[in-house]
């Protein structure tokens, strides 16, 4: 499942993603994704993967590698918050098809991935 996570900063957007993911989860962020761009142009978009099991199928894959390609180039940077292994990969992966800055934070990294994404660096390399 997902769900829009309200965090600080202007035109910074949220969204958090745990247990198995299904066409449907990301048909409806497709939505939302789509609401929220209308109403900010590129914004920065903070990711936080909890306890994923995983893709329910793959039409649930396909349905994320298409709001990927989609909307590679909407957002001024995208954080990834994650421990799990596979999203560092999918990270490296998918920096290679999207035109968007694109970078990934340990769990415990979590205040320095909000403050990158708000472009606030002096934060976010420590």
């Amino acid at each position: 499942m997902w769900k829009e996570v309200n965090v600080d900063g202007d035109g910074v957007l949220g969204a958090e993603f745990s247990g198995r993911l299904s066409k449907e989860d990301f048909e409806t962020m497709h939505t939302w994704l789509d609401r929220k761009l209308a109403a900010v142009d590129k914004p920065a978009l903070v990711i936080f993967w909890g306890a994923i099991e995983g893709y329910k199928d793959v039409a649930a894959l396909w349905a994320d590698l298409k709001i990927d390609i989609r909307h590679g180039n909407d957002f001024s940077r995208v954080a990834l918050v994650a421990d799990q292994k596979w999203i560092e990969w999918w990270t490296k992966a998918l920096n290679l098809v999207v035109g968007t800055d694109l970078k990934l934070f340990k769990v415990d990294d979590r205040q320095a991935a909000l403050a990158w994404a708000r472009g606030d660096n002096s934060d976010a390399d420590t």
